[in-house]
């Protein structure tokens, strides 16, 4: 694709910005601090996050202006969501990596991050983009689902402690680990969900390389089989109110795991929920 492409792509797409959804949702490009401002607003809404810890509103208009890109979903007029992305490197390849997603929480179930994430997508492949990278906590079960089962990324990489330590309500209390997931912007993966086709692999005997027992994890068992199935609690936030304890147990546990899988050569390409338990999907890719 040449630049001039890339100009009318990326024109064609300033122009679907305005096009609405069942819940009256506009998403469209923030270039103005005052826009900006509403996203630090957001991210301690969202997130609960202290004042050292927000993106300010400066940092995110240097990234737009030198080729990022921070999106905002409004509904009513009001920001209710925003996904920020900068340029990063991948094996010496360009990459756009997608630092933050965040949806108000009474409209988490409205398709709202789903929108941005279309949209992030058309603006890169506008941009000449090929992926997109980011992390997310191994134990948010909804991220999980939404990153790998809805959007098909897929997570070949493990990050132990990646942001050291954080103090938002999320993250208190436990170490940073992430998965980091690729998503292939043209791939067949990508596009059979994002058109509706997608038939997800059957999970009949693929064992578990890690289980829970009771409200905590088993123990972690060394994969085999094409497919292994990792499960992780169905909700982090139910488990601290239940036991304050188990969330460490479940994060040293998973890592164990998804270390072991990972060095196996196993990547987890689906997320699945069945009879209120959830466990991740991975592949061996040789």
């Amino acid at each position: 694709m040449g630049a001039d492409d890339r100009l009318e792509t990326l024109e064609a797409f300033r122009g679907r910005q305005s096009k609405g959804s069942g819940v009256g949702l506009e998403v469209r490009l923030l270039d103005t601090v005052s826009e900006l401002r509403e996203v630090e607003s957001l991210q301690q809404l969202v997130w609960g996050m202290p004042d050292r810890e927000v993106v300010p509103s400066h940092q995110l208009l240097a990234a737009v202006r030198n080729g990022g890109l921070v999106l905002g979903a409004f509904a009513g007029g009001r920001l209710v969501g925003f996904s920020y992305a900068f340029v990063g490197w991948r094996e010496g390849e360009r990459v756009l990596h997608s630092h933050m997603t965040a949806v108000l929480p009474d409209l988490q179930d409205h398709d709202v991050g789903y929108r941005l994430k279309c949209a992030q997508r058309e603006w890169a492949l506008a941009q000449g983009y090929a992926r997109i990278v980011w992390t997310f906590d191994p134990l948010q079960s909804r991220n999980a689902y939404f990153n790998l089962h809805k959007l098909g990324a897929r997570a070949e990489r493990y990050l132990v402690d990646y942001y050291g330590r954080m103090e938002d309500e999320l993250n208190r209390g436990l170490p940073t680990d992430r998965l980091e997931v690729d998503w292939w912007l043209t791939s067949e993966p990508v596009r059979a969900r994002l058109e509706g086709r997608w038939v997800p692999p059957a999970l009949e005997g693929a064992p578990p390389v890690l289980e829970a027992q009771g409200d905590g994890p088993g123990p972690v068992r060394e994969p085999a089989g094409e497919l292994v199935r990792l499960e992780v609690p169905a909700s982090l936030a139910d488990l601290r109110q239940r036991d304050p304890q188990l969330p460490l147990a479940w994060r040293l546990a998973t890592r164990e795991a998804f270390l072991r899988c990972l060095a196996a050569h196993y990547a987890a390409v689906d997320f699945r929920r069945h009879a209120g338990r959830s466990f991740y999907v991975l592949e061996r890719t040789r």
